[in-house]
């Protein structure tokens, strides 16, 4: 089968916060499977993203290593433990978390990108110090490239009221601790201050200690997404990097915000101009690069030639010591 030419690249994702592509109902009706197949089978195609928490993705890893080869694939598993108590108790449908980490080694040991969501982690089940730390262990040892981690949101009503109802089943003993933590009713369902500042100071120790990136690495995104949409991508991280360790964003921020106004405007022209190439918005940032257009949008000398190292020499910011590092031998997505 082959698919029309797609006039701006990204990213096809399957899978949210709600359902997950790999549900008991995929292993007879093969959605996702013949989805993945496609994919694997087109001569243009783009990059693939897979959250789960079932290991019955490996039934396609054959089509999403074909994937990964041609446009880059990228493999995110849900897992907040490694005690399989908790896990028949609050996820009694998904996959071991043994069968999990076996998933993971696998599709890493076929080249592809692999990340951990440990989120939520489980006031007073699964979010003490040991239990992190010894998820993160198991993740280094998979070699998985990053872990985001995120604390347990309950929005106020039923989301709240079915958690609080499934806690008081498996660990009444815990029902009013974790209700006092969430009394705030907040629309986010964000637990008190205090609390989340307390779960970061568990993890940062043990964040340092494996030295996991918990964001998405730019030498992974740089290889699948085209140079404009990396860019942003990269002063987003940056922001958010820099302000952790404390470091004025005053000056990036600027030139961000500079920066997105000036690939919408862009992007509205190219989405206007239906009769130009697929390759028009990419060589038009080219020529802005080349021409000095960009720098005089980021408005910021130091911050151009950072840029500029990054796109004519192939270097990749390293999220863990915030230095350019050169990888220029990693081929970008097509």
């Amino acid at each position: 089968m082959e698919l029309p030419k797609i006039r701006e690249r990204g990213i096809i994702a399957f899978g949210s916060g709600v359902t997950d592509p790999y549900q008991a109902l995929e292993g007879y009706s093969r959605i996702t499977g013949r989805c993945a197949s496609i994919l694997a089978e087109t001569a243009y195609t783009l990059p693939a993203l897979v959250m789960t928490k079932s290991s019955l993705a490996l039934r396609d890893l054959p089509f999403w290593e074909q994937v990964n080869k041609r446009a880059g694939f990228i493999l995110l598993v849900s897992l907040t433990s490694l005690d399989e108590n908790l896990r028949s108790m609050m996820e009694p449908g998904a996959s071991s978390f043994q069968s999990r980490l076996d998933m993971i080694r696998k599709f890493k040991a076929l080249g592809c990108t692999v990340g951990v969501l440990a989120m939520p982690f489980l006031p007073g089940l699964s979010d003490s110090s040991e239990s992190i730390h010894a998820l993160y262990k198991a993740c280094a040892e998979a070699r998985v490239d990053f872990v985001m981690p995120g604390g347990l949101t309950l929005r106020p009503g039923r989301q709240k009221d079915f958690y609080l109802n499934a806690l008081n089943i498996c660990r009444p003993d815990l029902v009013e601790a974790t209700s006092t933590l969430y009394r705030e009713e907040r629309a986010s369902g964000s637990p008190s201050p205090s609390a989340s500042r307390a779960l970061f100071t568990r993890l940062a120790p043990i964040r340092y200690e494996y030295a996991i990136p918990y964001l998405l690495p730019h030498r992974l995104f740089s290889r699948i997404l085209p140079p404009h949409d990396t860019l942003r991508i990269l002063f987003r991280d940056m922001l958010e990097l820099y302000s952790e360790r404390r470091i004025d964003t005053t000056a990036l921020k600027k030139s961000a915000e500079a920066y997105d106004a000036w690939l919408l405007g862009l992007r509205r022209v190219f989405r206007r101009k239906r009769g130009v190439p697929s390759s028009w918005l990419e060589e038009r940032f080219a020529e802005g690069e080349n021409d000095g257009e960009l720098a005089t949008v980021l408005g910021n000398r130091r911050l151009s030639s950072f840029t500029s190292t990054i796109i004519r020499e192939g270097a990749c910011l390293d999220y863990l010591t915030l230095k350019l590092e050169q990888v220029s031998d990693v081929p970008r997505g097509t």
